[in-house]
C-alpha cells in the first residue's frame, strides 16, 4: 500500500525557507542597508530646532512630525529653508540670545523661519489668515507652558481637556441636602 501525501507540495523547501529567514535577518545587521537610501523628511533637523529655539527636550515627535507636514503643505520652500538654517546656525556656532539680530544681518532670507517654528510648537497653528491650519491645541505649547496655575478657555462646558475622553460615560454622585438641626 502507497501512501499519498494530503498536502499539496509548492515547491519551496526547508531550506530555502531557513535560507530566506538568514538572508532577511542578516540585512538587518549589515550599516547603511537599503533603508539609508531613503530621501530625508527634514524631521531630525526639525525637531533639533524646535528643541533649540524652544529650550526643551522634551518635545514629542510625533506631534514634530504634525506640525512640519502642515507647514511643508502651506510652504513648499519651508523644508529647505529649515535645513538652510539648522546648519547655519551648526556652523556659525549661534547663540539662541543673539540669533535674531545675526539672521537679520547675515541671513535675512530665514529671518521668519524661528517665528514660524515658534508659532506651530506655541500656538499649534501653522499659517496665517485664510490658510491657516489649526494642527495642535490641547498640545500646544502655550498651554503646557502655564498648565501648572491655569487652565485655557475652551468651547466646551466643562474642565480643560474634557472634551477629550468619550462624553457618554459619567459618574453620577448622589448629593443630599443637610438637615439644619
Amino acid at each position: 500500500m502507497t501512501s499519498t501525501s494530503q498536502f499539496p507540495t509548492f515547491g519551496l523547501s526547508r531550506r530555502h525557507l531557513l535560507g530566506g529567514a538568514l538572508a532577511a535577518g542578516m540585512a538587518q545587521l549589515i550599516p547603511g542597508s537599503w533603508a539609508a537610501d531613503a530621501p530625508a523628511t527634514g524631521t531630525d533637523s526639525f525637531m533639533a530646532l524646535s528643541r533649540y529655539l524652544t529650550e526643551r527636550s522634551d518635545l514629542p515627535q510625533a506631534q514634530g512630525a504634525r506640525l512640519l507636514a502642515a507647514q511643508n503643505e502651506l510652504d513648499g520652500k519651508f523644508n529647505g529653508k529649515l535645513e538652510t538654517l539648522w546648519k547655519w546656525i551648526g556652523s556659525s556656532q549661534v547663540a539662541l540670545a543673539h540669533l535674531n539680530e545675526r539672521l537679520k544681518a547675515e541671513q535675512p532670507d530665514l529671518a521668519d523661519v524661528p517665528m514660524n517654528v515658534m508659532q506651530l510648537w506655541y500656538q499649534g497653528i501653522a499659517g496665517s489668515g485664510t490658510a491657516t491650519r489649526v494642527v495642535a491645541y490641547e498640545h500646544a505649547l502655550n498651554a503646557d507652558v502655564v498648565a501648572d496655575r491655569l487652565r485655557p478657555p475652551s468651547y466646551v462646558y466643562g474642565a480643560y481637556g474634557s472634551w477629550s475622553s468619550n462624553p457618554t460615560t459619567f459618574k453620577l454622585q448622589l448629593i443630599t441636602a443637610q438637615s439644619k438641626a
